[in-house]
């Protein structure tokens, strides 16, 4: 059955664009052997990651990605089983997003640092849906202008 799950972490230490860029290679590489799929978030020192896959290959990535050192306060908000992967041509998309565009593609105007977005998805996962389809969008509009 397949599995979707998202977290969120704060970076550990300052992330420039070549350790980004570094991270995404790493997990783009890993996911392939591993069949998961996502799309990673960075804005403002906070990652939020969507992985998609098997139950027990999310669960083995969730505790690897616990111990990694470029970040830390590893926080899964959300785990449900799907009928279909939504990023599943996307082996780790990437969006460029602000906190004010998460929290307007949510539907939560108040919302105006990463943490008050991620509290607010924490409490009301209903949220989560309507979130998903705009970084789809995002996705595939930053990989059209790429």
């Amino acid at each position: 059955m397949l599995y979707r799950m998202i977290y969120s972490s704060e970076a550990s230490e300052h992330i420039g664009p070549s350790d980004l860029s570094k991270i995404l290679d790493d997990a783009r590489v890993g996911n392939e052997a591993r069949n998961v799929t996502g799309v990673l978030l960075y804005a403002d020192g906070v990652f939020c990651q969507v992985l998609e896959g098997e139950r027990e290959m999310l669960e083995s990535l969730t505790e690897s990605i616990r111990r990694d050192t470029r970040h830390k306060s590893m926080k899964v908000f959300h785990r449900s089983e799907i009928a279909q992967r939504t990023f599943d041509d996307w082996r780790m998309a990437y969006v460029d997003a602000s906190a004010a565009d998460m929290s307007r593609w949510a539907g939560l105007e108040g919302a105006v640092t990463i943490d008050q977005l991620l509290e607010q998805l924490h409490n009301d996962v209903s949220r989560i849906p309507k979130i998903l389809v705009h970084i789809v969008e995002a996705v595939a509009e930053q990989s059209g202008n790429a």
